[in-house]
C-alpha cells in the first residue's frame, strides 16, 4: 500500500473516530458533510487540503446535561426540606409556649416534640439526616461530574488532534503538488 493510500485510510479513520466522539455524526452542516463525503471518497483533496479544517469540523466537548441538572435541581433541596420542617414546627411551638412552658428551647421542642405536636418526619433529627444525605450526595454528584468532564475532554482532545495530525499528514502531499 503506498504511503499516500495509507495517510488517506489513516485520515478517514481519524474523521470518524472524531465525528464519533463528537457525537457529530447525523449534525454536520452542509459544507462539514461535503468534506467528510469527499474525503471518505478520494475526491477533491487538493481543494480540501486549502481549508481549514478546524473551521469546517470545529471542537466540541459533550457535557453530562443530566447530571448537570440533577445537580442543579438537588442544590436547594437541603434549605427547601429544612424551612419545609421549620414551617411544619413552628406553629405547633408557638401553642406549646402559650400553653406549656413560655421559656422554652426551639431547638429542644423541634428534636423532642413534646405530646407529638408534629409529624415524625419533622423531627430536627430527621431532617438534619435528610440534608445530610442530600449533600453527601451532591458532593458525590460533583465529583463525578468533574471527574467525567475531564475524562471526557481529555479524549476528546487526543482524538481531535490525532485527526488534525492525520489530515495534516493527508494534506500536505496535495499542497506541494
Amino acid at each position: 500500500m503506498s504511503m499516500k493510500a495509507t495517510a488517506h485510510r489513516d485520515a478517514v479513520a481519524a474523521v470518524d473516530a472524531w465525528l464519533k466522539t463528537s457525537k457529530q455524526q447525523n449534525s454536520l452542516n452542509a459544507s462539514a458533510q461535503m468534506f467528510v463525503d469527499d474525503l471518505r471518497n478520494f475526491r477533491n483533496a487538493r481543494e480540501w487540503s486549502r481549508v481549514n479544517v478546524e473551521q469546517i469540523l470545529p471542537f466540541r466537548s459533550e457535557t453530562p446535561r443530566l447530571l448537570l441538572v440533577i445537580r442543579a435541581g438537588a442544590l436547594f433541596l437541603p434549605i427547601l426540606l429544612t424551612w419545609l420542617a421549620l414551617s411544619q414546627v413552628i406553629g405547633p411551638f408557638s401553642l406549646f409556649l402559650q400553653n406549656q412552658q413560655p421559656s422554652a428551647n426551639f431547638l429542644w421542642f423541634w428534636q423532642t416534640n413534646p405530646g407529638e405536636s408534629f409529624a415524625e418526619v419533622w423531627k430536627l433529627s430527621h431532617v438534619a439526616l435528610t440534608d445530610a444525605a442530600v449533600l453527601a450526595f451532591l458532593t458525590v454528584l460533583a465529583m463525578r461530574i468533574t471527574w467525567w468532564e475531564t475524562s471526557r475532554a481529555e479524549h476528546s482532545e487526543h482524538v481531535y488532534t490525532s485527526m488534525l495530525s492525520a489530515l495534516e499528514f493527508y494534506f500536505v502531499s496535495e499542497r506541494e503538488n
